[in-house]
């Protein structure tokens, strides 16, 4: 489906209207809590969407290509240094310098926060294939190309998450937003309200998917009564993901095109993300609509995401899985010489013969879990990286991490990195508490988990992962990896 199509639907059509009519009208209230992205927090009211970009804060450094440190926190200074960002990328990819867009591209990842694509743009740089495949996906998310939909497919996709969308808008020069969990958040709840008053007659056509908060924020629409749940992120292919960014890439263009919003901003595509940068302020906990809770929590969360963690949960439960056997078996997958995806994997694990009951296919896609891109993104990893990650370490988490000189871990905006986050967990939790006793009841009052149960399962993967890296030692206490990995770390119940 091309751009005229999507956006002459009768129900595209009147959301369109419908936003124009309402978002001037409604009253958010905006409540942060103080982080490291929001130094000091946010408590303010305001009416309409041009009112909330002027609350826009993220607080972001990068390095440039002289090393020199860039700082941004207001939309002011985040404009300037996106743009900086987005000149480094542009040219290096321009010239096919893979080296130079593989650098831009990590900083936008860390402006950003999050570090999920790092092994997956190593891997294309290292085979000179990074600049080629930013260009081709280019030219499929453009919003004013002759682009089609379905052209945004598995093949031509490879990843999708919260920062290759970055790297994607940053590269458009159309005004394609940044369409991450908060982001994807906003606009589900918008159209959530949009159905609610609607007369026209059909299943919703525009579900716009979301992600977890790694806090206690809400970020799905199902959460609240009568609203719509979201697709979740962890739910849908790496092209549908894609394929919703351009869909509200063309919204916001059909919007602006009958608005005079933004107006100070500048040409469209800057306008453009001025509405993206508000969404994302909407987006950080949906409570801001003031509406009204759903009884059932479990309403939050879509069928197809309740066995990747507990129902509703906003916790860091993980899918219980023997982690440092899981990777020792994705070793030997890897060495048999078998297709290297997950459908292969699963079926691998299903057909090797074991001691012990035979795997369940439930149980063996829940195995897969540490294999994803939102945690350590293995699937096509070298060889050599993977035996590293295998031997574990202080250098198998570099490898893990696809990196040679080791950073500090950096506690993102949304519910990723679930194992590493439960090693921080389960080491405070070890330091603070002598017992097993008081360690779930620090985990519970602190909110990472709901039950009991779920506060061991979070705990056992945690011990797991912490000992195969040397994060914890063999009593599970923090060692000065752990120190130094996770200085300065603070988690959000």
């Amino acid at each position: 489906m091309k751009r005229e199509q999507f956006l002459a639907q009768p129900e595209v059509e009147s959301f369109v209207a419908w936003l124009a009519a309402n978002l001037p009208a409604l009253t958010f209230k905006l409540r942060f809590k103080s982080s490291k992205f929001v130094p000091g927090g946010l408590t303010v009211d305001v009416q309409g969407i041009e009112q909330v970009l002027e609350h826009y804060c993220w607080k972001a450094n990068w390095h440039d290509s002289n090393q020199s440190e860039v700082e941004s926190e207001t939309w002011a200074e985040t404009q300037r240094s996106l743009g900086q960002l987005r000149e480094w990328l542009t040219s290096a990819v321009n010239a096919g310098d893979e080296q130079q867009a593989l650098q831009a591209c990590l900083q936008i990842l860390r402006w950003g926060g999050v570090r999920g694509a790092i092994p997956f743009l190593h891997r294309l740089a290292a085979k000179g294939e990074l600049s080629s495949y930013l260009q081709k996906m280019a030219g499929l998310m453009s919003l004013d190309g002759d682009n089609d939909l379905d052209d945004l497919d598995a093949s031509s996709v490879e990843r999708f998450d919260s920062g290759l969308t970055k790297i994607h808008a940053l590269l458009d020069l159309s005004g394609s937003p940044i369409y991450d969990s908060r982001v994807g958040a906003a606009i589900a709840m918008l159209y959530s309200l949009f159905r609610q008053q609607w007369v026209g007659r059909g299943k919703p056509l525009l579900m716009f998917p979301s992600g977890g908060a790694r806090g206690s924020q809400i970020r799905n629409p199902g959460a609240f009564l009568n609203c719509l749940a979201a697709p979740q992120f962890s739910a849908i292919d790496y092209a549908a993901w894609a394929r919703w960014q351009v869909r509200l890439g063309w919204i916001i263009r059909a919007l602006l095109e009958r608005t005079g919003w933004f107006a100070e901003q500048g040409a469209l595509a800057a306008r453009c993300h001025a509405v993206e940068a508000s969404l994302f302020m909407l987006g950080y906990d949906l409570r801001c609509f003031g509406l009204t809770l759903a009884p059932d929590p479990k309403a939050a969360a879509p069928e197809a995401e309740v066995p990747l963690r507990e129902s509703g949960s906003i916790g860091w439960v993980p899918t219980g899985h023997p982690f440092s056997q899981v990777l020792r078996d994705y070793l030997a997958f890897r060495r048999s010489g078998a297709l290297d995806n997950k459908a292969s994997f699963v079926d691998w694990l299903l057909a090797e013969p074991r001691n012990e009951k035979p795997l369940t296919r439930a149980t063996a896609l829940g195995y897969c879990f540490p294999l994803s891109i939102e945690e350590f993104d293995l699937f096509g990893r070298p060889l050599v990286a993977l035996e590293r990650i295998v031997a574990g370490g202080e250098d198998g988490l570099r490898a893990a991490l696809a990196t040679e000189a080791l950073e500090s871990f950096t506690m993102g905006d949304e519910r990723v990195s679930v194992c590493l986050v439960d090693v921080l967990i389960t080491g405070n939790a070890y330091a603070r508490a002598t017992t097993d006793k008081d360690r779930v009841d620090y985990i519970l009052s602190a909110g990472y988990a709901g039950t009991e149960n779920s506060a061991r399962t979070l705990m056992a993967l945690g011990r797991n992962v912490g000992k195969h890296f040397g994060l914890l030692d063999a009593q599970h206490l923090p060692t000065a990896l752990f120190e130094q990995f996770y200085q300065d770390c603070a988690l959000d119940a």
